[in-house]
Parts: structure tokens; C-alpha cells; sequence
């Protein structure tokens, strides 16, 4: 063998190993750091690994911890943490937490603290109904999913700052599938939207135009600097916050208001101003608004709690009434 030959040799000796080095570094960087050869689906295939995938900030090994837990006797009530992991130095597993769950159909719209605020969220109503805040968001099963218990609703927790269109298309994707394995898929598929209204940005209130709603009465004594987050679209769902004294919801949005009338505790309330109706208690109801089944919600807050009952601040009810009377006249009814 001549020189060159034996230099050959030599180079293949070293070069063959260094490439499988090399292969077995891809393929174990490929198997904890990516999804790659990684499975299509977790969750008991409720969850797509790619659409779970979309909404985490960095790249990661998607697993389901301990996989899909269901509560006995409805399969439209279950939890499931779905996790991006890697080993790379300076990254942090994520995680997405879902469920599903029987909800009083108005859910998004009462401060019970677990929903984002309604006017910090995003509605969407078009081929699905849901909201997605900061991190957090719901999409509403079809009334064909509806029992005596409420109707069924999907819910996700991502991590904050998470991509919102990508979370409602993950949580969208989620529900029709839930509704298929429980055997109350609709008609038609539900669809993702493709993209989302701005949340507002807190403004102070100015002019004495409450929620840019003439004649609405501020719910209290108001302190200078009061900031507002109102919606800027009147239809389906609208929203207003007053920082620390109250929010005022509105929604026509069918899917909404079917899941509300059919939520156990719907029955007759007093008269809203002039209209009769129904709903929960008599600050959470449904009346006619032209026609149109329309929800109106006033949750209160601390700083009208703490005035309530003083001179100059006025009762919940009168409160209301404006409430419904001035947002009715916004509305054509």
C-alpha cells in the first residue's frame, strides 16, 4: 500500500466515527429538543402535538405528563397538561394546561377571578364562539353538548404572552374533537377564527361619557384619573371595564345566549326597565332587544362596594336599569 493509501485508511478510520458521532448527536438533539419522531397527538388524541406546539414560545419535546384525566360519568369533563421540554442549557419546560368543564352559560362574563375580565379579551364568534385574554382562554362546545348540568366548555391556560390566534385555534381544535369522541358533534365543524380584535388599552375617563355610552351613570363617587377598557365593537359582545367599580357586559351572539337560557338557574328576573326577563338574578339577564335575545351583565366592583349604601351613590338596580336602557338605545332597541 502506498502512502497516499495509507492516509486514506487513515481518514476513514477517523472520518466514519466522527460521522456517527455526529448522526447520534442530530438524532438525540432531534428526540429532547424537538417533535421530531415525536407523536402526532396526546391527551387521548385530544390534542394535536403541532397545534400544542404553535402556541409554546420556544421548541421542545410536547408530552402530556400524565396523560388525559376524565371524570366519571361525562367524558366533557377532563384535565390534561401538555408540556414542551428540552435539555438545551437556558430553556424552561412550558406547559398548556386544558380542560373541560359544565359552566353556567354567562361564565366569561361574572368576577369569579378565573376568566380573563370581558373587556380585556378577545371574542370571536365566527365559525366558533370563545375569548382569549393574556394566557388564557375558552372555546364553547355546540348546544348539541348541553345537558341538564350547563354547557360544555374547553379551557386552556398557556404561558403568558402566548400567540392569542394560535391559542384559540389550539383550544378550537380541542373542543371539536371533544365533541366528536363524546357523540355531540355539530352539523358544522367548528372553525378557528384567523385572527382576533385588539384588546383595549385603559384610558381615563374623560368628557363624563361613561364607556363611551351617553346618559350611562358612573357607578359611584369617581375619583380623578379613573381609568376605562372598553370594547370598540358594539356586536356580537361588548364590554366595559371602570377600574375598580364595574363591568358591563352586552352579547347577542346566538351560541352565548342559548348557552345561557340553558344553564340551570335561568328563570323570570324583575322587568329591566321596561323589559322583561330572565337570567340568574337580576343584574345577569336575558331581554328583548328588538327582536334580538340580548344578555346584559353589571358586575360590581370593590370601590362601588365600599360606597354603596352613601349618600350621592346610586342603588344597584338604578344602576342596571341605565345600564340596559342606555346600551339598548347603542344598539337600536
Amino acid at each position: 500500500m502506498n502512502h497516499v493509501s495509507k492516509l486514506a485508511a487513515v481518514g476513514r478510520k477517523v472520518v466514519v466515527p466522527l460521522l456517527a458521532l455526529a448522526v447520534l448527536a442530530v438524532g438525540a438533539h432531534l428526540w429532547l429538543n424537538t417533535n421530531v419522531f415525536g407523536r402526532d397527538e396526546v391527551c387521548g388524541g385530544l390534542v394535536s402535538t403541532d397545534s400544542a406546539a404553535a402556541v409554546f414560545s420556544s421548541s421542545g419535546r410536547v408530552s402530556d405528563d400524565n396523560g388525559l384525566d376524565e371524570r366519571s360519568g361525562d367524558r366533557l369533563a377532563f384535565t390534561c397538561t401538555v408540556t414542551a421540554s428540552s435539555v438545551l442549557p437556558g430553556t424552561d419546560d412550558e406547559r398548556i394546561r386544558i380542560s373541560a368543564s359544565r359552566e353556567r352559560g354567562d361564565f366569561p362574563f361574572t368576577d369569579n377571578g378565573r376568566f380573563p375580565n370581558p373587556a380585556t379579551a378577545s371574542f370571536f364568534s365566527d365559525g366558533a364562539t370563545g375569548g382569549v385574554g393574556d394566557g388564557h382562554g375558552w372555546v364553547l362546545l355546540p348546544s348539541t353538548c348541553t345537558t341538564g348540568a350547563g354547557p360544555a366548555v374547553v379551557e386552556g391556560y398557556a404561558p403568558r404572552g402566548s400567540d392569542p390566534v394560535r391559542l384559540a385555534r389550539l383550544l378550537t381544535d380541542v373542543a371539536g374533537k371533544a365533541a366528536e369522541r363524546a357523540g355531540c358533534r355539530a352539523k358544522e365543524p367548528l372553525r378557528a377564527p384567523s385572527a382576533l380584535s385588539r384588546t383595549p388599552v385603559p384610558r381615563p375617563i374623560e368628557g363624563g361619557t361613561v364607556c363611551g355610552l351617553t346618559g350611562l351613570t358612573f357607578p359611584g363617587a369617581p375619583r380623578p384619573g379613573t381609568m376605562e377598557s372598553v370594547q370598540d365593537r358594539v356586536r356580537p359582545t361588548w364590554a366595559c371595564r371602570i377600574e375598580g367599580y364595574a363591568t358591563y357586559t352586552v352579547t347577542q351572539d346566538p351560541q352565548m345566549v342559548e348557552a345561557i337560557r340553558s344553564s340551570p338557574g335561568f328563570e323570570e328576573q324583575p322587568p329591566a326597565g321596561d323589559r322583561r326577563a330572565s337570567g340568574f338574578d337580576p343584574w345577569h339577564v336575558v331581554a328583548d332587544c328588538a327582536g334580538a335575545s340580548t344578555y346584559f351583565s353589571l358586575e360590581f366592583g370593590p370601590r362601588y362596594d365600599d360606597a354603596a349604601g352613601t349618600p350621592g351613590t346610586p342603588r344597584r338596580q338604578d344602576l342596571f336599569h341605565n345600564f340596559v336602557e342606555s346600551a339598548g338605545k347603542r344598539l337600536g332597541c
